[in-house]
């Protein structure tokens, strides 16, 4: 059996972040021995598509595993990845029309009924975590009704399989770095860590906007402090990485869970560096200190509304003080912040909507200001997904028609508020030029004597 496993292309126009494709890497790992694979990362190339050629026409597989990360590239952006996916199977069909294709991936998962319409070039696809059932669904004798998660055609009709049981998160395999050389992604990337590192699945939280649950489940799945540093050091020891991101919903989520891991990490001296997602209201000063010690280079907060209405209408259940005191933690301990927010949200249509999250904006800066440790205020209107609870509750108030098609980018931004965006954005701007200048916060210059 010849197995060719291919990343799609999902890196936005000209971005040259790479990121490494550390889900498809474990699927890798668990093909049996005596099957001859290779992988792809279309992301590598500047024009992957004669990569895709030349490997098709040489490798000649046999069954062709396609993982599709991103659905578009968020950010307000209305670029959508749909046709990477629809041009990689039409060009395994095109050119191995015998060949079985599969596709997977967090974008697949959350449309993986309207892909496989749109896509008649798909056989079957994986919905959700793969460790279970990918051995399965490229074996030789294909059945594809027994496979949990499992999306396929029969008799004319797309048919799903109930879910496989979850992943023990302590089975994952280490990722096949023969297949996927990380030193391909070295040297690529100016804002984010290329290589990912998983410390959990699933999310207990449930803000409204959010897919992690649904991707991953309700609840956590924890994957030991001892299995997470293995692999850390395993990937530096063999390939001289040593900056990692956590892809975890939330890193510092259970709180001891988290300061087991940075106390392991501490003790086993790694040497390495590492930047996730925190939840604000988790984090104090005891735990910033035990992180920055055990090798914390950014932290990156996603608080996502910038008004109390905003807060509770996300679900996001903490306040505008659990936000600026995380600010102070961070700001005390010197670590690098990045900052996102969501705006223009669902019923901040007034003025003093805009006057709150400007005052909040402004506190926030001001808190960052005297350490110069924010690093970017990143501020964007909210991306719909059908299975969003924000959707569903936009839909329940007719505030977006119930047909919309959130196939491709739909964001929330009614136009007659859609400059609050913009003012927000030169308020950060203007600080962050102050702060490389060593100039004093504007809002701390004395006015002007009249």
């Amino acid at each position: 059996m010849r197995l060719l496993l291919i990343q799609c292309p999902t890196s936005h126009l000209g971005a040259g972040e790479k990121v490494y494709p550390l889900g498809l890497a474990r699927l890798s790992a668990l093909v049996p021995a005596h099957y001859e694979k290779a992988g792809l990362d279309m992301n590598l190339h500047p024009d992957p598509w004669p990569v895709l050629k030349e490997a098709l026409r040489t490798f000649k597989p046999q069954v062709a595993a396609i993982s599709f990360r991103n659905i578009d590239p968020l950010a307000g952006h209305q670029t959508s990845y749909l046709s990477s996916l629809q041009t990689t199977a039409a060009m395994v069909r095109r050119l191995m029309p015998d060949a079985r294709i599969l596709a997977g991936g967090p974008a697949f998962s959350m449309f993986a009924h309207r892909l496989m319409k749109e896509i008649p070039e798909i056989d079957a696809g994986l919905v959700g975590e793969g460790e279970h059932v990918f051995p399965l669904a490229i074996a030789p004798d294909f059945s594809p009704a027994e496979i949990g998660g499992l999306v396929y055609r029969q008799g004319g009709e797309i048919r799903q399989n109930p879910q496989a049981a979850p992943v023990p998160m302590d089975a994952l395999p280490m990722p096949d770095t023969r297949a996927f050389p990380p030193a391909a992604y070295g040297g690529h990337n100016a804002y984010v860590a290329a290589m990912g590192i998983e410390g959990k699945r699933g999310c207990d939280l449930a803000c409204a906007y959010c897919l992690y649950p649904f991707l991953g489940g309700r609840h956590f799945r924890l994957r030991s402090p001892e299995r997470i540093v293995d692999e850390m050091q395993r990937m530096k020891a063999d390939h001289g990485i040593r900056l990692f991101h956590f892809t975890d919903p939330v890193v510092n989520r259970p709180r001891e869970d988290f300061r087991q891991l940075c106390r392991l990490l501490n003790k086993r001296k790694l040497d390495v560096a590492w930047t996730g997602f925190f939840r604000e209201d988790d984090l104090d000063d005891d735990t910033a200190a035990a992180a920055r010690d055990a090798g914390l280079a950014a932290i990156y907060f996603s608080a996502d509304a910038l008004t109390g209405h905003g807060l509770a209408l996300l679900n996001k259940r903490m306040t505008m003080t659990d936000v600026l005191a995380a600010a102070r933690v961070t700001t005390g301990r010197n670590i690098l912040t990045v900052q996102h927010f969501l705006v223009n949200l669902p019923g901040e249509d007034r003025s003093s909507h805009f006057d709150e999250s400007r005052e909040n904006l402004d506190r926030l800066l001001e808190i960052h200001a005297p350490a110069a440790n924010l690093g970017a205020v990143v501020l964007n209107t909210v991306r719909l997904y059908p299975q969003a609870p924000l959707t569903r509750q936009l839909i329940r108030r007719k505030m977006i028609p119930a047909d919309l098609d959130l196939l491709y980018p739909v964001y929330y931004n009614p136009p007659a508020t859609a400059h609050v965006l913009h003012r927000l954005e030169s308020l950060c701007h203007r600080a962050s030029v102050f702060a490389r200048l060593g100039l004093d916060h504007p809002l701390n210059t004395p006015a002007k004597p009249a």
